[in-house]
C-alpha cells in the first residue's frame, strides 16, 4: 500500500508539473514555488526537514532488510 502511495504521489507531481508547463498562467511550476518556499528561512528548514524525513524513510524501507 506504501508504494502504491509513493508512486501516486510521483504520478501527481509529474502532472502538476506538465500542467505547468502547458499552461503557465494558470499554475506556478514546481521549481519557481520551491524557490519563493526557500526564499524564506523557516519555510528552507521546514523543507529540508521534509526532504531528510522522505529520503530516511525511503532508504528504510527500500533498502533495509525487512525482519
Amino acid at each position: 500500500m506504501g508504494t502504491i502511495l509513493w508512486w501516486v504521489l510521483i504520478v501527481a507531481g509529474a502532472a502538476f508539473e506538465l500542467t505547468a508547463r502547458v499552461r503557465p498562467t494558470l499554475v506556478t511550476p514546481l521549481a519557481r514555488l520551491g524557490a519563493r518556499l526557500a526564499s524564506h528561512l523557516p519555510l528552507r528548514v521546514a523543507l529540508w526537514a521534509g526532504w531528510i524525513f522522505v529520503g530516511l524513510h525511503l532508504f528504510a524501507r527500500y533498502t533495509l532488510p525487512r525482519h
